[in-house]
C-alpha cells in the first residue's frame, strides 16, 4: 500500500486537479458565453457562440483526458504502440460515423456560410417546411413551426435543400393579401377605405432599404368573374409580424366594409321546395 501511494499518490492528485481546472473552465466560458448572448442579442453572434459553447465541451474534455494519461508511464509506454494503430482506427471509426461526420461538418458550413441563423424564420422549399430555427447543434437543426412542433433535420441534408430566409439582410417582410368586391361597390372608396386601415399598421422603414416604398399600396389586381379583386401590399416589423397585420386587416375590413356599402360577394344558394311551389 505505501508502494502505491509513493508511485501514484502524485500522480491521482495531478488527474484530480486536471479534470477541476478542466470542469472550471468549461463553467466559466458557459458563463461567459450566456453573457455575451444575453447582452449583444444578435443573431449571428448567438448562432456562433452556440456552436463553440457545444464544440469547446468536447475539446476541453478531450485534452483533460489526454493530458491524465500521460501522468503515468504505461500510458507513455503503449502510445507508440497507440499512435500506429491510430491510423487504422481512424479509417474505421470514420467509416462507422461517416453520417455524423457529414452532419458535423455541415453544421461547420452552416455556421461559417450563415446562410441562416438561429431566430430566422426560413422555408425549406424542397422539403416544404418553414418555421423559426431553434437551434442549430453538431448534428442537426431545429426548426420551430407555426403550429408549435419541431422538425428535427440533419445538417448533411440542410445544405442540399434550397432555403427561403426571410430574415437573411433584414427583418422588415411584405406579404400580398387580396380582397374581393362587387361590381356594383365603388372601387375608389373600398381601396381609400383599406388604405385608411393599412395606415393604422405597421409603415416600412423609411430610412432603410425601403425609404422608396409607396405605402400604403392597392392595386385592382384581377378581374373576377362575379367580383373585382384588390391586392393591398401589407407590411411587418418581422414575419410573424406581417400574419398579425394581415389578420388584423382582414378583421376590421370585415367590419367596415358592410358599414360603408360595400358588397363583399360571396356564393348564395336557393333553395325550392317543389311541393310548395306546385301549391302556389
Amino acid at each position: 500500500m505505501r508502494d502505491f501511494l509513493d508511485n501514484y499518490l502524485d500522480k491521482i492528485i495531478a488527474v484530480i486537479i486536471i479534470l477541476v481546472i478542466s470542469y472550471i473552465v468549461n463553467l466559466a466560458i458557459d458563463k461567459i458565453i450566456n453573457k455575451t448572448i444575453r447582452i449583444r442579442r444578435k443573431k449571428n453572434i448567438t448562432t456562433l457562440l452556440l456552436f463553440i459553447k457545444r464544440i469547446k465541451k468536447i475539446i476541453i474534455y478531450a485534452i483533460a483526458i489526454l493530458t491524465c494519461l500521460f501522468e503515468f508511464d504505461v500510458f507513455n509506454s503503449f502510445s507508440v504502440t497507440l499512435l500506429s494503430g491510430l491510423g487504422i482506427g481512424s479509417v474505421v471509426i470514420g467509416l462507422a460515423a461517416q453520417e455524423s461526420l457529414k452532419n458535423f461538418f455541415g453544421s461547420v458550413a452552416i455556421v461559417a456560410g450563415s446562410p441562416y441563423e438561429v431566430g430566422d424564420f426560413i422555408e425549406c422549399v424542397d422539403k416544404g417546411v418553414s418555421g423559426t430555427v431553434e437551434d442549430i447543434t453538431m448534428r442537426h437543426t431545429v426548426i420551430r413551426t407555426i403550429n408549435n412542433r419541431r422538425v428535427v433535420i440533419p445538417n448533411s441534408e440542410m445544405n442540399t435543400y434550397t432555403i427561403e430566409n426571410f430574415n437573411y439582410s433584414e427583418n422588415e417582410n411584405v406579404k400580398l393579401v387580396t380582397f374581393n368586391i362587387s361590381y356594383e361597390s365603388d372601387v375608389d372608396k373600398a381601396i381609400k377605405i383599406l388604405k385608411d386601415e393599412m395606415n393604422k399598421l405597421y409603415h416600412p422603414n423609411s430610412k432603410g432599404r425601403n425609404k422608396d416604398v409607396e405605402y400604403p399600396k392597392v392595386r385592382v389586381s384581377e378581374l373576377d368573374d362575379s367580383s373585382i379583386v384588390l391586392t393591398a401590399w401589407v407590411w411587418g416589423i418581422d414575419n410573424s409580424d406581417v400574419f398579425e397585420n394581415m389578420y388584423v386587416l382582414n378583421y376590421n375590413i370585415l367590419k367596415r366594409f358592410p358599414k360603408e356599402g360595400i358588397e363583399i360577394p360571396y356564393p348564395h344558394i336557393e333553395i325550392i321546395d317543389k311541393k310548395k311551389a306546385s301549391r302556389k
